[in-house]
């Protein structure tokens, strides 16, 4: 067991009309695909730091907030992966899972407003993306995406009243 702190970060859910969300295939894992998620800056809060992650990570500027995860989750980062620096001084992240909805094409996006964290972006449905994400990570995905379904399935329904 390592003393080093989790890094504080916001994990990113946008999901359109049709109920699939957007992921990312990552840079530094080809063939694997999360959603967009970043580092919280000291003194920010989080719904704040989410909202610059989502024009950072993908160029969305004008998302909705439908909701969050009670919880924050944790994930170890693995001893083989090779991490930037700033982020070898922690064991991994906590994380604070935030639902927005945006309902435009994924080419509306922009992946280059920082570094660029994707190769590529593509909706997906939202059950499937536990399948696609890094091993170490899957077990943060399979507590918040059952409950992200059912606001998402809330959200699409009351579009349609």
């Amino acid at each position: 067991m390592t003393d080093k702190p989790y890094r504080k970060n916001v994990g990113l859910v946008v999901f359109n009309s049709k109920g699939q969300v957007i992921v990312g295939e990552r840079v530094e894992f080809p063939g694997s695909w999360q959603f967009p998620q970043g580092g919280i800056d000291s003194g920010e809060e989080y719904l704040a730091a989410a909202k610059r992650e989502l024009y950072e990570e993908i160029g969305v500027r004008e998302a909705t907030y439908v909701g969050e995860y009670k919880d924050w989750l944790d994930y170890d980062f693995p001893n083989n992966l090779n991490l930037h620096s700033e982020l070898q001084k922690f064991r991994g992240q906590t994380q604070k899972w935030i639902l927005f909805y945006w309902d435009h094409p994924v080419e509306d996006c922009t992946l280059d407003h920082f570094e660029r964290e994707f190769l590529s972006i593509k909706y997906m449905d939202l059950l499937e993306t536990a399948k696609v994400v890094v091993d170490f990570k899957k077990p943060a995905y399979e507590k918040f995406v059952p409950f992200f379904f059912t606001l998402v399935q809330n959200y699409i329904a009351d579009l349609k009243k």
